[in-house]
């Protein structure tokens, strides 16, 4: 056993005795950053592992639960891997895709914020602790944020209908909905059929877990004018604890952007964006960045697993082992 095989299975032993898999099938061999990735990885997970054992799993307080687990490195300058399984029809099966799970960034340096590179570049990113900085690890609810179930409030201004294809039509008026979510525009691919994800602190999941003893408090922040001060109001009104998270955060989310978009990368005033050859250049702010691709197989597995009478969750896990991962396969490295 390597030292890298080694070291996670000790990770995974100490920390996730639940899980079936083998603990180094889920550290990839390599982790491209320049495409999208969701098949080459998915395919080299199912060469080692036929299930990931984290579906129909008993609850906390009873019932079943149903979990995607994220692994991410503990320098976020890297991108990590999320992973989950579909049961039935033509597409069941393990999946794993390329996730981002970093705090606000910056090419300059900040007191008290963490460090690392993208590709020859240092950058800067806000810890876990503060407003918008990394992702915290621990277990989440998951809920699709779709509008048959959510009031939502876009925010960012309207764009032109080809620029706001995706998103989602709301109709003013009728049935007062028991969720509310204010999602970006930018949230929504213009391929449509895709949705942003609610990532739900769950208070009563996270014993023996990277959650376990996270302070959980409340930090509602002040309203910038009257349109916020309206969509906290809808939140609370909805969620009065809302604004209660890990660390006194709120408002996370798994989500994708537009930078796929054919009418984006065609836009002669992107070509010179990192965001479009490299995936870890992507704004996360705290949240959890897919591709539009592996959201919309999330999505599908958030519905099944519901539709199953499950609790579905998303576990994240901070690891060192994911720090060496090369973006490219040995072949391609040593030519």
């Amino acid at each position: 056993m390597t030292k890298t095989a080694s070291a996670l299975f000790l990770f995974f032993a100490a920390a996730s005795p639940a899980f079936a898999v083998e603990p180094e099938a889920l550290a990839p061999s390599y982790l491209p950053v320049s495409r999208p990735a969701q098949e080459e990885l998915t395919a080299g997970l199912r060469e080692k592992v036929r299930t990931l054992g984290l579906n129909g799993l008993p609850g906390p307080e009873g019932g079943k639960v149903s979990k995607a687990l994220l692994l991410l490195p503990n320098d976020r300058a890297r991108a990590g891997v999320i992973n989950f399984e579909l049961e039935a029809g033509s597409r069941a099966g393990v999946y794993q895709c390329e996730a981002l799970g970093r705090g606000i960034t910056s090419t300059a340096p900040a007191d008290g914020w963490q460090w690392g590179f993208i590709g020859g570049t240092k950058i800067f990113y806000a810890p876990e602790d503060v407003a918008d900085g990394a992702t915290v690890p621990g277990v989440y609810d998951l809920r699709n944020i779709s509008p048959d179930r959510y009031e939502l409030a876009f925010l960012g201004k309207p764009g032109t209908p080809e620029e706001d294809a995706g998103v989602p039509v709301v109709k003013a008026g009728g049935k007062k909905k028991k969720l509310f979510s204010a999602v970006w525009r930018n949230w929504y691919p213009a391929a449509g059929g895709i949705m942003p994800v609610d990532l739900v602190w769950a208070e009563d999941s996270q014993a023996g877990t990277q959650g376990e003893g996270v302070p959980f408090f409340e930090r509602r922040p002040a309203p910038s004018g009257a349109a916020s001060k309206a969509r906290q109001a809808a939140q609370l009104a909805h969620n009065p604890k809302y604004y209660f998270g890990p660390h006194g955060r709120s408002g996370f989310a798994v989500h994708t952007d537009r930078w796929e978009d054919e009418l984006k990368k065609a836009d002669p005033r992107n070509a010179w964006r990192p965001e479009l050859a490299d995936f870890r250049w992507r704004d996360t702010n705290g949240c959890v960045k897919l591709r539009p691709g592996c959201l919309a197989l999330l999505n599908k597995f958030i519905e099944e697993q519901s539709a199953l009478g499950r609790r579905v969750q998303l576990e994240i896990k901070g690891t060192e082992l994911l720090d060496e991962i090369p973006v490219s396969p040995p072949a391609v490295r040593g030519q």
